[in-house]
């Protein structure tokens, strides 16, 4: 070839997001164009925005011809549904035009109550559920489903607890939250330490974009494992928290009516002690394969801000209020 003749450049990549309008499909489908690639986003456009440099198309999962504006072939397809229907209805109309397809799985789709510490990728799944009624159970179904169709051209990441800027579901961002909006107030807290895992989402999405769409295997996408209290004593130092901790024990918590994990009654990231280890799998998969971990005050600072961005006062259906706190210490105070 002559020297002042260029050669000719490789082929944009084609990426399908299915989804796209929100938190990680969207951070997926920007970490994509970042990278050069032509970025699709199927999505019924109610949810939000695509990222800049994306290209909308609009489909409805729920109806049919949702998929009938896509055009041609896919080097990467991503998706991050939980609805059997939805992931069904994507194989029958994209498996044989698709490269490689990643499935965005979770960590729920494994067992939740007797899995042993450090469990891996190899640990037993959930009961499948088709009807897609159970979390965990239509993603294992989804799981299943795909590497049936899909073969070696498929890569399934089972996040666990995602945190950082962004957050929709409301879970992370609650201790450091709570601690700011307290200043010098109490704080109630869990008396029984335990384990708590978070993956930034900035870091899942670069394992999404950079790593996965080489891979064949499934990965356990956890964050390290540290201590709540660990947790929220880097939180107090964040916000400068001088309050009292109130510590209470899971008998005490129950009976003032506040539970577990996510609900209008929660104190997020908590677990009853029988689900420990399901905050304590292993990420050595994650890490060998690139994976990383950035230090948990970063994420915790950016969860801080967007807690204030958003309200640190906002009511939510996943966390306790600050009203229901106040009154469960309240109430703790007089069983004394």
């Amino acid at each position: 070839m002559p020297d002042d003749v260029d050669e000719p450049s490789s082929a944009q990549r084609r990426v399908l997001v299915l989804g796209g309008t929100r938190w990680l499909g969207r951070a997926v489908a920007a970490r994509h164009v970042e990278q050069g690639a032509e970025v699709v986003c199927l999505a019924r456009g109610a949810g939000g925005v695509v990222a800049a440099g994306a290209h909308l198309v609009v489909g409805d999962r729920d109806r049919g011809g949702a998929y009938d504006a896509l055009e041609g072939d896919w080097d990467e397809v991503v998706d991050v549904t939980w609805m059997p229907r939805h992931a069904s209805s994507a194989l029958d109309e994209l498996a044989d035009r698709a490269s490689h397809w990643t499935f965005v799985s979770s960590v729920s789709a494994q067992r939740t109550e007797g899995a042993p510490i450090g469990a891996d990728e190899d640990d037993e799944l959930v009961p499948e559920d088709a009807a897609g009624e159970e979390y965990g159970g239509a993603k294992a179904w989804i799981e299943r489903e795909a590497r049936e169709r899909l073969g070696e051209r498929l890569a399934i990441v089972r996040p666990g607890l995602i945190g950082g800027p962004g957050d929709e579901s409301d879970r992370f961002g609650y201790w450091v939250g709570r601690l700011a909006l307290a200043g010098e107030g109490p704080v109630l807290v869990p008396a029984r330490d335990q384990p708590t895992q978070v993956i930034d989402v900035r870091d899942l999405t670069a394992f999404l974009v950079d790593q996965a769409p080489a891979r064949a295997d499934v990965v356990n996408a956890v964050g390290a494992e540290l201590t709540l209290h660990a947790l929220i004593a880097i939180a107090r130092q964040l916000t400068g928290h001088t309050g009292e901790l109130i510590l209470a024990s899971d008998a005490e918590l129950e009976a003032v009516g506040v539970g577990h994990w996510s609900g209008p009654r929660a104190l997020p990231l908590t677990l009853p002690a029988a689900l420990a280890s399901h905050a304590q799998r292993s990420s050595a998969r994650y890490r060998a394969a690139g994976g990383q971990h950035r230090p948990l005050r970063e994420t915790l600072e950016a969860a801080l801000a967007d807690e204030r961005a958003r309200g640190l006062d906002r009511s939510s259906a996943s966390r306790l209020s600050r009203a229901d706190e106040l009154a469960a210490i309240d109430s703790l105070a007089s069983r004394a």
